[in-house]
């Protein structure tokens, strides 16, 4: 015996709903997810200071790593003393500031000396730290 429906048959658009719904979730998610992922880079450990700075917001990044070669980056990319100047120079119109990542145990005549490059070039320099932990 054949089982038969009397209901009237559904629009199509009816199940498209939920579907659109969940798709839409899903989007929204990974959106406001995608600022939870951390980035990766160099691994700096910034001195402490109570002080904050403001506009510094689309200024070059110079980042200075500890150890004996204390390794040099200019915006994420490896480079040397000489190649930041080069480059730096080339940067010179528009936004003229700095921001200096140097990690704690970076020597410290190379953190004036990378600093003192980018005054010399008319650039602002700032040092980025971290708040005191209380």
């Amino acid at each position: 015996m054949k089982l038969e429906s009397n209901l009237p048959k559904q629009s199509p658009w009816l199940y498209t709903a939920p579907l659109l719904n969940t798709v839409l979730l899903l989007l929204v998610y990974f959106l406001f997810s995608s600022g939870f992922v951390v980035p990766s880079g160099i691994k700096v450990d910034y001195p402490e200071s109570n002080s904050r700075l403001s506009g510094f917001d689309r200024a070059h990044v110079i980042t200075i790593a500890a150890g004996a070669e204390s390794a040099l980056y200019l915006d994420g990319v490896r480079t040397s003393t000489e190649e930041l100047r080069a480059k730096l120079k080339e940067h010179r119109e528009g936004d003229r500031r700095a921001i200096i990542h140097a990690d704690r145990q970076a020597p410290f005549g190379r953190v004036l000396e990378i600093g003192n490059i980018a005054l010399g070039l008319g650039f602002e320099v700032a040092h980025s730290t971290v708040p005191p932990k209380s």
